[in-house]
């Protein structure tokens, strides 16, 4: 188990962080970083492998039915997610944003279920507080603008991966 999750860990952060580094700064959504790939079967390939290795621990771990559609949910959400990447078409938007859409809030709900919900508490204020000290840091005149500047849905995605990473680590045996 604890090697699917380095798999998974090991994917996702390193797809990130060389997305972040190739494009010299944060994204506004890591879905955003397909489109500065030269070869695009790599957000896919990204998304799909993650979900793959995580779906087998999240399913172990899930100690209801309830958790294990969430399981199902989250992990076919990120599938769809990598399948359907070009979400700036705007047929595939739909089946992109609805795919992260079931992933964010499926894999949330999944933790919240766990033993170890209070987890989300400390990622989520994280997330808040750096929203709110940059927003606070470059201030122009729409709050609009200040606040799509701190790259909100990156780092929802983030906190968002955290805290499900976090749970899964803590909860595997």
């Amino acid at each position: 188990m604890i090697g699917l999750i380095i798999l998974s860990l090991l994917i996702i952060a390193g797809y990130t962080t060389a997305v972040c580094i190739k494009t010299k700064g944060i994204p506004y959504s890591i879905s955003a970083t397909y489109y500065t790939l030269d070869h695009k079967l790599i957000f896919g390939a990204c998304m799909a492998l993650t979900a793959m290795f995580l779906f087998p621990v999240v399913w172990e771990l899930s100690t209801s039915f309830t958790m294990q559609l969430l399981a199902v949910a989250a992990c076919a959400g990120l599938l769809g997610v990598g399948l359907a990447p070009d979400f700036k078409d705007t047929w595939i938007n739909k089946v992109h944003c609805t795919s992260a859409a079931v992933t964010l809030i499926c894999s949330q709900l999944w933790v919240a279920l766990t033993p170890i919900w209070w987890v989300l508490i400390p990622v989520w204020t994280l997330y808040i507080i750096y929203t709110v000290w940059y927003m606070a840091k470059h201030v122009t005149d729409s709050i609009v603008s200040d606040f799509i500047r701190t790259r909100p849905m990156f780092w929802v995605e983030v906190a968002a991966l955290t805290s499900l990473i976090i749970s899964i680590i803590v909860l595997t045996p």
